[in-house]
């Protein structure tokens, strides 16, 4: 259809979707869309009520546009051709940037279970074989390896247009990145790979923890940190307060001081605005679980059980201090649009020691397998995991024992890829 049988309405979509290739739904004024189309703003309110009029028709195409796809890709797992159903959602997200981004960055929840209830309602298979009718978990195993597969596209699609972003080249259009030297079919190989034989490509069952008294020692010393923690900032505490009742986009230093108890000005004593308000409140958190998780790796010897303590340890930590997974959306909304990432809100310090501590044995052993991705993309997917596992884990109300055996799981997959977790589950390892 061309531009001109194209109906206001729906130009009024396509423009809202092409502003979200860049910035959040949040971010939109209105205004800015009407510029887009060469309507004034008052146009837009004879198809659409308001915005959240506008934000609903966007949310019912991406899901139309999501379902269709995935029945596509639903057919290629009934068949079994794994490799092909992952080389087709990752061209799709590629292609679809603005689909990415405002389900990631438009929406309060941190993790993807609310869309896979879409999808499993919806009849396609590998959603169902997670779900019960009512949305109840029947496989853990499945679902385990389901969050992995997941997180890592999300991951590292996002990680190929954060490259984009640096060399001014636009998201789905993009095949080669010179600048990098790294094209995106190399990038898709290597995504693949990592799914299915993890971060070490490959690894033997005898390089990693199979052994319940290794976990056992280990999981004490992560435990037994968490004694040592302070009682959270009471204004952090409001701040997740604030964020659960009106969603973190309309978070206001007004907001918080109405939950403090406390007049405006007060807060403006400390912050002057509300970046600099929330960045302030998260950054000595996130510096403090750091600073616990390299005192535990301190006392662990091996690339594997540095490992298992840093995802043991972060698990720990959110589960103990639930109030922070807010934190986590700041940092990835703010992460994607203002870049200020995890690794900006990690003190260079911290950064430093968490490179010297695990991350330059990770690069040591992944440079062969995996040259297209860096320190920075491979450490923030494996602190990512602990976030998404806790807030599906608190969704669904999973026991302790049930929590424990995801982590190892996860640990199994980022370690060793689909495939060892695969072996350890059929021998007992992963109990």
């Amino acid at each position: 259809m061309s531009e001109e049988e194209l109906s206001t309405k729906e130009k009024i979509i396509q423009a809202a979707f092409s502003l979200l290739k860049t910035q959040g739904y949040n971010s939109i004024s209105l205004s800015r869309i009407a510029k887009e189309v060469s309507i004034s703003k008052t146009a837009i309110y004879r198809h659409f009520k308001n915005k959240d009029d506008l934000d609903l028709a966007i949310r019912e195409r991406i899901a139309s546009e999501v379902l269709v796809h995935l029945k596509e890709v639903d057919a290629l797992y009934k068949e079994k051709k794994y490799d092909e159903c992952l080389v087709s959602v990752l061209r799709f997200m590629k292609l679809h940037p603005e689909y990415v981004n405002y389900s990631l960055f438009s929406t309060p929840d941190v993790g993807e279970d609310q869309k896979l209830y879409q999808f499993h309602d919806a009849g396609i298979s590998f959603a169902k074989n997670f779900y019960d009718e009512n949305h109840n978990i029947i496989n853990h195993r499945l679902y385990n390896q389901g969050l992995f597969v997941i997180v890592t596209i999300i991951d590292f699609v996002l990680s190929w247009f954060g490259l984009c972003c640096k060399c001014g080249a636009p998201y789905s259009q993009t095949e080669q990145l010179t600048a990098f030297n790294i094209s995106y079919a190399d990038f898709e190989v290597q995504v693949i790979k990592l799914i299915k034989n993890g971060l070490f490509d490959g690894l033997a069952e005898g390089e990693v923890i199979q052994y319940e008294n290794s976990f056992a020692a280990m999981d004490t010393l992560c435990l037994d940190s968490m004694k040592a923690l302070p009682p959270l900032d009471k204004k952090l505490v409001a701040l997740a307060n604030v964020v659960h009742k009106v969603g973190f986009p309309n978070v206001t230093v007004e907001a918080l001081a109405n939950e403090l108890g406390m007049v405006k000005s007060s807060l403006y004593t400390w912050f002057s605005d509300k970046k600099e308000m929330l960045k302030s409140l998260i950054s000595p958190e996130i510096n403090m679980m750091i600073s616990t998780i390299l005192d535990n790796m301190e006392k662990v010897e091996g690339l594997g059980n540095k490992l298992y303590v840093l995802l043991r340890t972060e698990t720990l930590y959110f589960v103990t201090r639930k109030k922070m997974l807010s934190a986590c959306k700041w940092i990835q909304i703010y992460g994607n649009f203002e870049h200020e990432g995890f690794e900006n809100v990690v003190s260079p310090e911290f950064s430093k020691k968490v490179n010297e501590a695990i991350g330059k044995l990770i690069v040591s052993k992944t440079k062969t397998s995996f040259p297209c991705f860096d320190l920075n993309l491979l450490m923030g997917w494996i602190f990512s995991f602990p976030v998404f596992l806790v807030v599906n884990a608190l969704h669904h109300k999973f026991t302790e024992n049930e929590m424990h055996s995801a982590l190892r799981s996860l640990y199994y997959m980022i370690a060793g890829g689909l495939n060892l977790e695969e072996n350890m589950n059929k021998n007992g390892g992963n109990r």
